[in-house]
């Protein structure tokens, strides 16, 4: 024989596949694509604090496993990549149930049991085969002492399947003693699982029939809320056309979306569509499998010209959905974690020309507030400020032809260059650093124009400009009334003014 049969040493090997970098986060949602694929409807994650005795469950509804194949899922590697999978199968590398769970901790147990067939339990235990002297594979057969309560949900369902994780190393190193912040630091993760699963699978929770997802409880209150990134419930969310990018036999569905301005929405519902890490850390491509998120948030790499594509707050108001198979795994490059996703080239570069103009949109519309939105900007808006290139620097000056400016230039007469020195001093030293500094670590503190303003201040404003627009006039016409309205800094204000000066 010109071969021999070379196995991996059993603990050296299980002790390896912690290593893939799961967060307690990442980890949940592997193992519940498991119960997606097992058509789940219902899912249970229960996570209790006992020092080094803490435990995690996840128990589903679905079809459940025969003793042979919960046998067989319970091997590292138990199907492989280039198997073809059913359309709604969430698997991708035959490891996720085992590098998941072991990721977190030292003991894994899963119970299952189908409509035709008794509860099979099975069990990897690291420490089991770390102190055996002949380093074997031994898949037990019973769980550890005092899991049976742990399991217990299980016997109530027709079918199922309950994993159990213990021994949580990972999550709970050094929690010798049972002190109250380790407790609280173990709970505190709690909020953060629930709006990863919320927003992960989103698409699956949106409808309470498809699935619901339950975390320490079994009531409405215990419930996962989805969390649609794409913010599509708010009228002023504006989708851009559905393309699709062909690829071989496979096609990519691609579609933009571009998120309200902030002066467009309430503090809740700015403080809902910014998601979990915050409106910088969402913009980008949403990539779904099977409507499983992969990607929450990222330019993929991409760039447009030499320039690499990176999260810009000028660009926070562009999301677009990605859609592709489990068959198109391999081209994407999905990684065992399923967390992030690299197109081909060819798909790469129809992804850039489509979003090229999705994010040169979502910046005109940051840039000017959200003011225009859908329709053509009036020549009447007045912006007081303009952005050019000088020498191949970017400056900022006041439009001199901005209608209230152009007649307080023109009343000055001779004086006129005494105004020209104080713009030109306000244009050199217009504090671009802070500014930029302050909207991005705070943007929600942004003001809009006259935001802080009280009526009165409004008022006051509104008439020094009427006076130099109406050429001395005793009462303004309903024309220069609106066309002050107009002005970028009165937008938001037209009530206010309408009603002070009886204007319709």
């Amino acid at each position: 024989m010109d071969f021999e049969i070379s196995p991996p040493s059993a603990a050296a090997m299980l002790e390896s596949l912690r290593a893939y970098g799961y967060s307690l986060n990442s980890a949940i949602a592997d193992l519940i694509d498991n119960s997606i694929t097992a058509k789940a409807k219902n899912i249970w994650i229960t996570l209790r604090w006992d020092g080094e005795n803490s435990w995690i469950t996840i128990r589903d509804d679905g079809t459940g496993m025969s003793e042979k194949q919960l046998s067989k899922a319970m091997v590292a590697g138990s199907q492989s990549p280039l198997d073809q999978r059913e359309e709604h199968d969430l698997g991708r590398f035959g490891l996720g149930l085992k590098t998941a769970s072991l990721s977190l901790a030292r003991s894994l147990t899963v119970a299952s049991k189908t409509g035709s067939t008794p509860l099979a339990l099975r069990r990897w235990d690291l420490d089991y085969i770390a102190g055996q002297q002949t380093n074997e594979w031994r898949l037990l057969k019973s769980g550890r002492s005092n899991s049976e309560e742990k399991l217990a949900g299980i016997d109530n369902q027709e079918s199922g399947t309950v994993v159990l994780l213990e021994n949580l190393d990972k999550l709970c190193a050094g929690t010798v003693t049972k002190s109250p912040a380790h407790r609280d630091e173990f709970y505190h993760q709690i909020d953060s699982l629930c709006d990863h699963l919320g927003m992960i699978f989103h698409r699956f929770l949106a409808t309470s029939s498809r699935l619901k997802i339950y975390i320490n409880g079994e009531t409405e209150a215990h419930l996962v809320k989805p969390w649609d990134p794409f913010f599509l419930k708010n009228k002023a969310t504006e989708p851009k056309p559905v393309t699709k990018i062909p690829f071989g036999e496979t096609v990519t569905t691609v579609q933009g979306v571009i998120l309200p301005h902030k002066d467009m929405l309430t503090q809740d519902e700015y403080e809902e569509a910014g998601g979990p890490l915050g409106w910088n850390a969402h913009q980008g491509f949403y990539v779904y499998r099977g409507d499983r998120l992969l990607v929450c948030g990222s330019w993929l790499g991409l760039r447009e010209g030499i320039s690499k594509w990176r999260a810009e707050e000028h660009y926070k108001l562009a999301r677009i959905r990605v859609d592709i198979t489990n068959e198109m795994d391999s081209d994407w490059k999905i990684d065992v974690k399923k967390s992030l996703a690299t197109p081909p080239q060819t798909v790469a570069l129809a992804l850039v020309q489509y979003a090229s103009q999705v994010r040169k949109e979502a910046r005109e519309i940051f840039a000017h507030r959200g003011k225009y939105g859908k329709r053509e900007r009036r020549e009447k808006v007045g912006k007081v400020w303009m952005a050019r290139q000088t020498r191949g620097q970017n400056t900022y000056r006041l439009d001199r032809n901005h209608p209230v400016i152009k007649r307080f230039l023109e009343r000055l007469g001779d004086r006129k260059n005494e105004a020209e020195a104080i713009f030109r001093l306000i244009e050199e030293t217009v504090p671009v650093e802070q500014i930029w500094l302050d909207s991005a670590e705070s943007p929600e503190k942004r003001s809009s124009p006259f935001g802080a303003a009280s009526e009165n201040e409004v008022i006051e404003a509104a008439t020094a400009y009427l006076d130099l627009l109406q050429d001395g006039n005793s009462a303004p016409t309903d024309e220069i009334i609106s066309e002050i309205c107009e002005l970028e800094c009165f937008s938001d204000h037209k009530e206010i003014i309408y009603a002070h000066f009886g204007a319709r």
